[in-house]
């Protein structure tokens, strides 16, 4: 079996069969926009006889928490079916989120797709990880990634307004509540005149998402992705 299709906006996968195994590679950016319909994609992989499963990140520019929650329930349908879920290639931007979260003690991770394939823990095992680790202690002026881009007043003041008016939608998706103090916080930083206080703010509340995944909702996937994009203006260059 070879398939290829697009997630969502900003995020490919593809999957191929050999020797028993699926390995799947994802290829963009995983994240709250993108992980409702990447867990359908990953559960069509899986089926009694059929639920050994790799999947590669080596391709993966951004994750946040709920994405990994896609890949955690995968594993958990894979082993229900007797099969597993092996991570290969993780790049330095999920395995800071895998550290982040604790993840990374309970995700199966391996340095290359052959290595989870055969089950075979290299001596490379853990750079990944480390990197995250690294990134966590000494994140600097980007929080590893490119450098900063300072956001535009404008796009960012409209992306946070957007993002407010939803905010029924957020707590309704976030029913332990926290949330509710970042976007406070962004909320009297937007009422402000201080633009870096509004910048802060907001990077706080997608750092949050970062550390917790919330339920599926259209209105928080969208109203999310614009703050990124707002923050990131490069990144949205990139994807259009």
């Amino acid at each position: 079996m070879n398939s290829a299709a697009t997630v969502g906006r900003g995020l490919d996968l593809s999957a191929q069969s050999q020797g028993g195994i699926t390995v799947a590679e994802l290829a963009g950016e995983l994240d709250i926009a993108n992980a409702p319909a990447l867990r359908e994609q990953l559960l069509s992989l899986l089926r009694p006889g059929s639920s050994r499963l790799v999947i590669d990140l080596s391709k993966v520019s951004f994750c946040d928490a709920t994405g990994l929650a896609v890949l955690v329930s995968t594993a958990r349908r894979a082993g229900l079916l007797g099969g597993f879920l092996r991570l290969a290639a993780v790049s330095p931007q999920v395995a800071q989120v895998l550290e982040i979260t604790g993840l990374h003690r309970h995700l199966a991770n391996f340095p290359t797709v052959h290595a989870a394939s055969t089950g075979a823990r290299g001596a490379q095992y853990g750079k990944a990880v480390a990197a995250g680790r690294a990134a966590i202690a000494d994140p600097g002026p980007a929080n590893a990634g490119p450098p900063r881009v300072p956001a535009d007043a404008g796009e960012l003041r409209g992306a946070a307004a957007a993002l407010l008016a939803c905010a029924d939608a957020w707590h309704d998706a976030d029913p332990s509540r926290r949330f509710t103090s970042a976007l406070r916080a962004m909320a009297r930083a937007r009422h402000g005149t201080d633009d870096d206080a509004l910048d802060t703010a907001a990077r706080s509340l997608l750092s949050a998402l970062g550390r917790h995944p919330l339920a599926s909702s259209p209105a928080v996937a969208a109203t999310a992705t614009r703050l990124r994009q707002a923050l990131n203006p490069t990144a949205q260059l990139a994807a259009t």
